[in-house]
């Protein structure tokens, strides 16, 4: 052993001449410690190389300092930007994290909620897909009756504090800004793990539609990139092909964007393409994705904000914090074809004069 690693807080009061409580109020920087009683201290410490156990002294005040994590698809870019957001608040207040990926599987969801029974953190921050009810599961039950602290975000279990997004406000920025472009064919890739995770999407685009009396043209598949490309095949076989799509998500967009390549089309020249999330490499497209930003890293930070009112409030009532959307426009919408003939297979672009890859 080192002798780093064993030099104790005693080892510290008796070089500096003190008590125990005395070298414990100065690694606190207490007023109760006259000034030459720290110095004195602070020498001895750095000349020992006293290193305090933080994981001893948070377990005698009941804490870990420790956030666990469970989000649904590594994949998924939009969830690394929640993530982000946690590690930066939870960073901020000197906690870490904990991740758990349950990669869309509701099996291995389960077992990642048990798991978390068995563990010890201070708080949970769980973004659920195949558990996500109205009804608390079983397993988010027990952890309450633990008195865990826990944040959910998209989730609407009525127990716990919530992050949610204005989802009746982001859909109509996004199917208002086609529509001005002049787009009345507008279809939707609806690719998620369980229906109810884009309900307020999927609701929004419906309102939009019925109230301009617009054709609706869902195509429902997988959260994949395979299955996005199987929809927009779809969605580009009908003889009514939409002169615009609009993917339930950014990571959906590139399926989309690829598939559009592959038939031939120019983005957005033939067909306008948008998406939701606004992940960072949403810009970074040929062409650029106009999408809207539901704040994923603003999301994860006020997750912890929610986190760590209820450590100190455990009592208070259910919280819901919603996070406003804003649209992003970019290359990849523009005015529908000027002569687009339904009844006519598209010609092959030329690659010069087209976005797409």
């Amino acid at each position: 052993m080192s002798k780093r690693q064993s030099v104790t807080i005693r080892d510290v009061a008796q070089k500096a001449g003190v008590g125990l409580n005395t070298v414990s109020l100065t690694l606190k920087d207490s007023d109760l410690v006259r000034s030459e009683t720290k110095s004195k201290v602070k020498a001895a410490i750095e000349e020992l190389g006293y290193v305090p156990n933080v994981s001893a002294r948070n377990l005698r005040r009941g804490t870990v300092r420790t956030i666990g994590v469970m989000i649904p698809d590594i994949h998924n870019f939009h969830y690394w930007d929640i993530v982000a957001g946690v590690e930066d608040e939870a960073r901020h207040h000197d906690y870490g994290i904990v991740l758990s990926n349950t990669n869309l599987n509701p099996q291995l969801e389960l077992d990642s909620l048990r798991g978390l029974l068995e563990r010890r953190y201070d708080g949970l921050i769980l973004m659920a897909t195949h558990t996500h009810s109205k009804e608390t599961p079983t397993e988010v039950r027990k952890l309450l009756d633990q008195g865990s602290a826990i944040v959910t975000i998209g989730s609407t279990w009525r127990e716990v504090d919530k992050i949610e997004p204005y989802p009746l406000e982001a859909g109509p920025l996004l199917m208002q800004h086609l529509y001005n472009l002049g787009h009345r064919r507008i279809g939707f890739v609806l690719g998620v793990a369980h229906q109810d995770l884009a309900s307020g999407r999927l609701e929004a685009y419906c309102e939009f539609t019925a109230r301009h009396n617009l054709p609706q043209r869902i195509e429902y598949c997988g959260p994949t990139i395979p299955d996005g490309m199987a929809a927009t095949h779809r969605l580009l076989d009908d003889p009514a092909r939409p002169t615009a799509i609009v993917t339930v998500n950014d990571y959906l967009a590139v399926a989309a964007m690829r598939t559009i390549a592959l038939r031939g089309l120019c983005i957005p020249a033939d067909i306008s393409l948008a998406g939701f999330d606004n992940i960072p490499l949403s810009q970074y497209l040929t062409p650029a994705l106009t999408t809207v930003d539901v704040g994923g890293p603003n999301r994860g930070r006020e997750a912890v904000r929610l986190l760590l009112e209820r450590l100190k409030d455990p009592k208070r009532p259910t919280q819901i914090v919603k996070i406003p959307a804003s649209l992003h426009v970019r290359e990849s919408t523009g005015p529908p074809p000027a002569a687009f003939d339904s009844r006519m297979q598209p010609e092959v672009p030329d690659p010069k004069n087209c976005n797409s890859f």
